[in-house]
């Protein structure tokens, strides 16, 4: 049976999945969905994106979804090696904790008011998260110091939960001009099999 995953297309948190599955060569299915949808409260009864059905298994959380699919067959991205394994898991709960929250208020003023019609960008609120981004982009950026990926000499799960997030940067004009590492390590991330084929 095919995976299906359920989320609307333009969330990064949906893209995550649906790159690495696509780089890793697992077939999955897209449902389009809004948290209201009954269909997605079938999977997740906390209608929350993504949402993943597996066989009539079913499990949320974007990164505990990339941990699944990881472990579908061996490959690359989620090497066997504990210590590289550690930091991966180290960089799955920074981007929740504190990456995403550095972006995520920006692009809901920026990106999703306007798409569902809620009104002008509210710029303090956008201030004060350009603050958090800095931080969390600075930390980013020294971890990029001289390194293509965030774990190893690939690319493992831990570069395509982060970069993710990164997925509308420009559209809402996150600076990531000031953070020449990260920006150069996007392009390549953005530049992977999974991420091409999940552009757009």
């Amino acid at each position: 049976m095919t995976i299906r995953i359920y989320g609307m297309p333009l969330s990064p948190n949906v893209r995550k999945p649906l790159a690495v599955a696509a780089h890793l060569g697992i077939a999955v299915e897209l449902t389009p969905c809004r948290p209201d949808d009954p269909a997605l409260r079938d999977v997740n009864p906390m209608g929350r994106i993504p949402a993943m059905d597996d066989d009539g298994f079913t499990l949320g959380e974007s990164n505990a979804i990339l941990l699944h699919l990881a472990a579908k067959k061996a490959n690359s991205l989620y090497p066997d090696d504990q210590r590289a394994r550690s930091e991966i898991h180290q960089f799955l709960l920074w981007d929740v904790a504190h990456w995403t929250p550095s972006y995520q208020p920006i692009q809901f003023e920026r990106m999703v008011k306007g798409l569902l019609n809620m009104g002008p960008p509210d710029e303090t609120v956008v201030a004060a998260t350009l603050e958090k981004f800095a931080r969390e982009a600075g930390y980013l950026n020294a971890r990029l110091k001289d390194r293509d990926f965030l774990v190893g000499k690939g690319p493992t799960l831990a570069d395509f939960a982060v970069a993710a997030g990164l997925t509308h940067a420009r559209a809402i004009d996150l600076p990531l001009k000031d953070h020449p590492n990260v920006e150069a390590w996007n392009r390549r991330v953005m530049d992977l099999d999974g991420f091409r084929k999940t552009a757009g």
